[in-house]
Protein backbone atom coordinates (compact mmCIF):
# COMPACT_ATOMS: atom_id res chain seq x y z
CA UNK A 1 0.00 0.00 0.00
CA UNK A 2 1.34 3.45 -0.93
CA UNK A 3 2.39 5.89 1.80
CA UNK A 4 -0.52 8.14 0.85
CA UNK A 5 -3.05 5.36 1.42
CA UNK A 6 -1.50 4.39 4.75
CA UNK A 7 -1.64 8.03 5.85
CA UNK A 8 -5.31 8.33 4.84
CA UNK A 9 -6.13 5.09 6.67
CA UNK A 10 -4.47 6.32 9.87
CA UNK A 11 -6.22 9.69 9.58
CA UNK A 12 -9.59 8.00 9.13
CA UNK A 13 -8.98 5.75 12.13
CA UNK A 14 -7.95 8.70 14.31
CA UNK A 15 -11.01 10.71 13.33
CA UNK A 16 -13.42 7.79 13.65
CA UNK A 17 -12.08 6.87 17.10
CA UNK A 18 -12.31 10.46 18.32
CA UNK A 19 -15.87 10.84 17.02
CA UNK A 20 -16.91 7.48 18.52
CA UNK A 21 -15.54 8.40 21.94
CA UNK A 22 -17.25 11.79 21.84
CA UNK A 23 -20.47 10.06 20.73
CA UNK A 24 -20.20 7.73 23.72
CA UNK A 25 -19.64 10.60 26.16
CA UNK A 26 -22.42 12.82 24.80
CA UNK A 27 -24.81 9.83 24.70
CA UNK A 28 -25.11 10.25 28.49
CA UNK A 29 -27.81 12.84 27.71
CA UNK A 30 -30.08 9.92 26.74
CA UNK A 31 -30.47 9.01 30.41
CA UNK A 32 -31.44 10.96 33.51
CA UNK A 33 -28.62 11.89 35.86
CA UNK A 34 -27.60 14.61 38.30
CA UNK A 35 -26.08 16.56 35.41
CA UNK A 36 -28.93 15.73 33.03
CA UNK A 37 -32.33 16.04 34.76
CA UNK A 38 -34.32 15.35 31.57
CA UNK A 39 -33.37 12.57 29.15
CA UNK A 40 -33.19 13.48 25.48
CA UNK A 41 -34.79 11.53 22.68
CA UNK A 42 -32.50 9.85 20.14
CA UNK A 43 -33.23 12.49 17.42
CA UNK A 44 -32.59 15.29 19.92
CA UNK A 45 -29.32 13.66 20.97
CA UNK A 46 -28.14 13.24 17.37
CA UNK A 47 -28.90 16.87 16.52
CA UNK A 48 -27.17 17.98 19.73
CA UNK A 49 -24.11 15.90 18.81
CA UNK A 50 -23.96 17.53 15.39
CA UNK A 51 -24.26 21.08 16.72
CA UNK A 52 -20.63 20.96 17.83
CA UNK A 53 -18.31 22.26 15.12
CA UNK A 54 -15.65 19.80 16.25
CA UNK A 55 -17.87 16.85 15.38
CA UNK A 56 -19.26 18.26 12.15
CA UNK A 57 -15.85 19.31 10.85
CA UNK A 58 -14.25 15.96 11.68
CA UNK A 59 -17.09 14.14 9.92
CA UNK A 60 -16.33 16.43 6.98
CA UNK A 61 -12.69 15.32 7.06
CA UNK A 62 -13.72 11.66 6.90
CA UNK A 63 -15.83 12.43 3.83
CA UNK A 64 -12.91 14.27 2.21
CA UNK A 65 -10.64 11.27 2.78
CA UNK A 66 -13.29 8.88 1.46
CA UNK A 67 -13.77 11.05 -1.63
CA UNK A 68 -10.04 10.79 -2.29
CA UNK A 69 -9.87 7.06 -1.59
CA UNK A 70 -13.00 5.83 -3.35
CA UNK A 71 -13.46 8.44 -6.13
CA UNK A 72 -17.26 7.95 -5.93
CA UNK A 73 -19.24 10.66 -7.69
CA UNK A 74 -21.64 11.50 -4.84
CA UNK A 75 -18.67 12.69 -2.76
CA UNK A 76 -17.54 15.00 -5.54
CA UNK A 77 -18.03 18.19 -3.54
CA UNK A 78 -15.59 16.92 -0.91
CA UNK A 79 -12.94 16.28 -3.57
CA UNK A 80 -12.95 19.87 -4.82
CA UNK A 81 -9.74 21.80 -4.02
CA UNK A 82 -11.69 24.75 -2.60
CA UNK A 83 -13.61 22.47 -0.24
CA UNK A 84 -10.45 20.75 0.95
CA UNK A 85 -8.56 23.98 1.56
CA UNK A 86 -11.62 25.46 3.28
CA UNK A 87 -11.77 22.44 5.58
CA UNK A 88 -8.12 22.98 6.49
CA UNK A 89 -8.97 26.54 7.51
CA UNK A 90 -11.89 25.37 9.64
CA UNK A 91 -9.74 22.73 11.33
CA UNK A 92 -7.17 25.34 12.29
CA UNK A 93 -10.01 27.27 13.94
CA UNK A 94 -11.17 24.11 15.73
CA UNK A 95 -7.67 23.49 17.07
CA UNK A 96 -6.90 27.09 17.98
CA UNK A 97 -10.28 27.84 19.60
CA UNK A 98 -10.10 24.69 21.72
CA UNK A 99 -6.50 25.20 22.75
CA UNK A 100 -6.75 28.86 23.72
CA UNK A 101 -10.42 29.34 24.67
CA UNK A 102 -11.82 26.03 25.92
CA UNK A 103 -9.04 23.78 27.23
CA UNK A 104 -7.74 26.22 29.91
CA UNK A 105 -11.22 26.41 31.47
CA UNK A 106 -12.06 22.71 31.61
CA UNK A 107 -10.50 19.75 33.37
CA UNK A 108 -11.76 16.64 31.62
CA UNK A 109 -11.35 13.04 32.70
CA UNK A 110 -12.12 9.72 31.05
CA UNK A 111 -12.65 8.97 27.34
CA UNK A 112 -13.33 12.61 26.50
CA UNK A 113 -9.65 13.39 27.14
CA UNK A 114 -8.60 11.04 24.33
CA UNK A 115 -11.39 12.36 22.11
CA UNK A 116 -10.33 15.95 22.65
CA UNK A 117 -6.72 15.22 21.77
CA UNK A 118 -7.69 13.30 18.64
CA UNK A 119 -10.34 15.72 17.34
CA UNK A 120 -8.68 19.01 18.29
CA UNK A 121 -5.00 18.29 17.66
CA UNK A 122 -4.31 15.02 15.84
CA UNK A 123 -6.91 15.23 13.06
CA UNK A 124 -6.35 18.95 12.22
CA UNK A 125 -2.58 18.49 11.98
CA UNK A 126 -2.88 15.25 9.99
CA UNK A 127 -5.31 16.89 7.57
CA UNK A 128 -3.01 19.86 7.03
CA UNK A 129 -0.09 17.49 6.36
CA UNK A 130 -2.25 15.43 3.99
CA UNK A 131 -3.40 18.54 2.14
CA UNK A 132 0.15 19.82 1.74
CA UNK A 133 1.82 16.53 0.86
CA UNK A 134 -0.72 14.42 -0.98
CA UNK A 135 -3.17 16.65 -2.85
CA UNK A 136 -2.85 18.38 -6.21
CA UNK A 137 -1.89 22.04 -5.98
CA UNK A 138 -2.00 25.09 -8.21
CA UNK A 139 -5.77 25.47 -8.66
CA UNK A 140 -6.66 27.83 -5.81
CA UNK A 141 -7.15 31.54 -6.46
CA UNK A 142 -7.66 34.42 -4.05
CA UNK A 143 -11.16 34.87 -5.48
CA UNK A 144 -11.98 31.45 -3.97
CA UNK A 145 -11.81 32.90 -0.44
CA UNK A 146 -15.57 33.63 -0.10
CA UNK A 147 -16.42 30.04 -1.12
CA UNK A 148 -13.92 28.70 1.41
CA UNK A 149 -15.75 30.60 4.16
CA UNK A 150 -19.25 29.42 3.21
CA UNK A 151 -19.30 26.15 5.25
CA UNK A 152 -18.28 27.97 8.43
CA UNK A 153 -20.85 30.72 7.93
CA UNK A 154 -23.53 28.11 7.19
CA UNK A 155 -22.67 26.44 10.49
CA UNK A 156 -23.10 29.72 12.38
CA UNK A 157 -26.48 30.27 10.73
CA UNK A 158 -27.57 26.74 11.65
CA UNK A 159 -26.56 27.18 15.30
CA UNK A 160 -28.29 30.56 15.62
CA UNK A 161 -31.53 29.38 14.02
CA UNK A 162 -31.56 26.25 16.15
CA UNK A 163 -30.78 28.37 19.21
CA UNK A 164 -33.82 30.56 18.62
CA UNK A 165 -35.96 27.42 18.49
CA UNK A 166 -34.38 25.40 21.29
CA UNK A 167 -32.69 28.05 23.43
CA UNK A 168 -29.52 25.92 23.33
CA UNK A 169 -26.11 26.87 21.97
CA UNK A 170 -23.00 24.67 21.79
CA UNK A 171 -20.57 27.54 22.46
CA UNK A 172 -20.99 30.65 24.60
CA UNK A 173 -19.52 32.82 21.84
CA UNK A 174 -22.65 32.02 19.79
CA UNK A 175 -25.11 32.42 22.67
CA UNK A 176 -26.71 35.90 22.76
CA UNK A 177 -27.87 35.18 26.31
CA UNK A 178 -24.38 34.52 27.65
CA UNK A 179 -23.18 37.03 30.21
CA UNK A 180 -20.03 37.39 32.25
CA UNK A 181 -21.04 37.49 35.96
CA UNK A 182 -22.02 41.00 36.90
CA UNK A 183 -22.46 42.15 33.29
CA UNK A 184 -25.30 42.25 30.81
CA UNK A 185 -25.85 39.51 28.23
CA UNK A 186 -23.75 39.94 25.11
CA UNK A 187 -26.79 39.92 22.80
CA UNK A 188 -26.64 39.44 19.07
CA UNK A 189 -24.20 42.33 18.72
CA UNK A 190 -21.73 40.50 20.93
CA UNK A 191 -22.27 37.32 18.91
CA UNK A 192 -21.73 39.23 15.66
CA UNK A 193 -18.47 40.73 16.94
CA UNK A 194 -17.21 37.34 18.12
CA UNK A 195 -18.13 35.66 14.84
CA UNK A 196 -16.52 38.47 12.85
CA UNK A 197 -13.24 38.00 14.73
CA UNK A 198 -13.28 34.25 14.08
CA UNK A 199 -14.14 34.74 10.40
CA UNK A 200 -11.23 37.15 9.99
CA UNK A 201 -8.90 34.63 11.63
CA UNK A 202 -10.07 31.82 9.33
CA UNK A 203 -9.87 34.14 6.31
CA UNK A 204 -6.26 35.00 7.11
CA UNK A 205 -5.35 31.33 7.37
CA UNK A 206 -7.23 30.60 4.13
CA UNK A 207 -5.23 33.29 2.38
CA UNK A 208 -2.04 31.66 3.65
CA UNK A 209 -3.29 28.33 2.29
CA UNK A 210 -4.00 29.85 -1.11
CA UNK A 211 -0.50 31.33 -1.23
CA UNK A 212 0.98 28.01 -0.08
CA UNK A 213 -1.00 26.18 -2.76
CA UNK A 214 0.68 28.23 -5.47
CA UNK A 215 4.10 27.79 -3.89
CA UNK A 216 3.69 24.02 -3.57
CA UNK A 217 2.56 23.83 -7.22
CA UNK A 218 5.64 25.70 -8.40
CA UNK A 219 7.95 23.50 -6.34
CA UNK A 220 6.35 20.38 -7.82
CA UNK A 221 7.09 21.50 -11.37
CA UNK A 222 10.17 19.95 -12.96
CA UNK A 223 13.17 22.28 -13.27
Amino acid sequence: MAVRNWFVLLAILAGALGLALDFYVIASVLTVSAQNPAARSVPSFLIYYLTFLTNLSNIGLLLVYLSDWTKVSWLGWFSHPVTRAGMAGIMMLVMGFYHFMLAPNYHFTGPIVISNVLLHYVTPIMFLVWWAAFTRHGTLRYRDLPLMLVPGLAYVAFVLVRGVISGEYPYTILDPGFAIPGQAAQGYLGVAIGVAVLVVMVAVFDLILIAADGLLARRAQPA
